[in-house]
């Protein structure tokens, strides 16, 4: 009996000496590491967003420049809901004589030097000049009263991005190019140090 009593006090002698170490679990270096994880995922995020918009201008303002494509926004509900006002379009250049009836292209509107018209092919037709294009918009009720020359090369639709487009035109001015640079650089240098403080407070508390 004496032997079991021994064992058993050490037994509840050694409970007794783990149970406060147990209980002084470094909490708040655990929260610590929850915070930075955040602030890492946080900053990611930011900086994939950041990296989205600056591919996004890359390709309306210089990928037209040297790639063979044009990337327009519309800027009128013309197209709706097929294309919404806002949406960037991206074209590719075209043959006229391979434009079909229903193809979407892009043409500078007749009488006007400096406006674009994103319009479905409605109707081909000849004339004493050669073949021409009656055009339409899909919200319309009726076709275009003009009719737009079939003649070299044309732009037709490819693909759209609905509601970024006006995004991208507030994003090409001065400051907010300057901010779309700034705030991830900001951001990186926030982590950055929270990192290094919290490396500092691992070591003190060790």
């Amino acid at each position: 009996m004496t032997g079991e009593a021994n064992i058993m006090g050490l037994e509840m002698t050694t409970s007794q000496q783990t149970t406060p170490q147990e209980s002084d679990a470094p909490a708040p270096v655990q929260e610590r590491t929850a915070l930075g994880l955040v602030g890492k995922i946080l900053g990611w995020v930011a900086l994939v967003a950041a990296g989205l918009v600056v591919l996004g201008l890359l390709a309306i303002t210089i990928g037209p420049r040297f790639l063979p494509y044009q990337a327009l926004i519309v800027r009128s509900g013309s197209m709706s809901p097929t294309i919404p006002t806002g949406s960037i379009v991206f074209y590719t250049k075209i043959p006229s004589s391979k434009v079909k009836v229903g193809d979407v292209i892009v043409f500078q509107k007749p009488g006007s030097t400096n406006e674009k018209v994103t319009h479905r092919v409605y109707k081909i037709g000849q004339g004493p000049t050669g073949t021409y294009f009656i055009t339409k918009g899909d919200a319309n009720g009726t076709p275009d009263d003009w009719q737009v020359p079939a003649v070299g090369t044309g732009w037709i639709a490819r693909f759209h991005i609905p509601s970024v487009g006006y995004a991208l035109v507030h994003l090409q001015s001065t400051l907010a190019r300057l901010l779309l640079l700034v705030i991830p650089a900001v951001l990186l240098g926030a982590i950055t140090l929270y990192e290094i403080w919290q490396d500092r407070a691992r070591g003190t508390t060790a």
